[in-house]
């Protein structure tokens, strides 16, 4: 027996509607199905932001860990990333470092605290 590739990650959300703002506007990402914005497409995986207090994450402390979501980007898009975040008032976690010094990566938090992190790619 073994599992096939990852399919859909569902990202558990206080404010759907925030995160929503970021994936979609701050990120870029296109939705998944047309009308349906909360669902991305990454490659052939399904990004799915699911409010919390439903039957599958019933909890909505402010203490519950978060996610961090990992993309590859081309080392020179990573300045213009630090910028657009920036722009955008998005918290930057780690800043990317001098050019072809690695790692080579940039994190932000998403409005509930999860970490996007765009790293160098090979």
């Amino acid at each position: 027996m073994s599992l096939g590739p990852l399919a859909r990650l569902e990202l558990a959300c206080r404010d759907p509607h925030r995160q929503r703002d970021f994936f979609g506007r701050v990120l870029g990402l296109p939705p998944a199905e047309p009308g349906n914005t909360l669902r991305y497409r990454l490659g052939a995986v399904e990004l799915v932001l699911r409010p919390r207090g439903d039957a599958l994450f019933p909890s909505a402390r402010a203490t519950e860990a978060g996610t961090l979501l990992a993309f590859p980007v081309a080392d020179a898009e990573l300045e213009r990333w630090h910028r657009r975040m920036l722009t955008a008032r998005v918290a930057v976690l780690d800043a990317p470092g001098p050019s072809g010094a690695p790692p080579r990566l940039l994190r932000v938090a998403d409005p509930e605290g999860n970490v996007i992190e765009l790293f160098a790619g090979a």
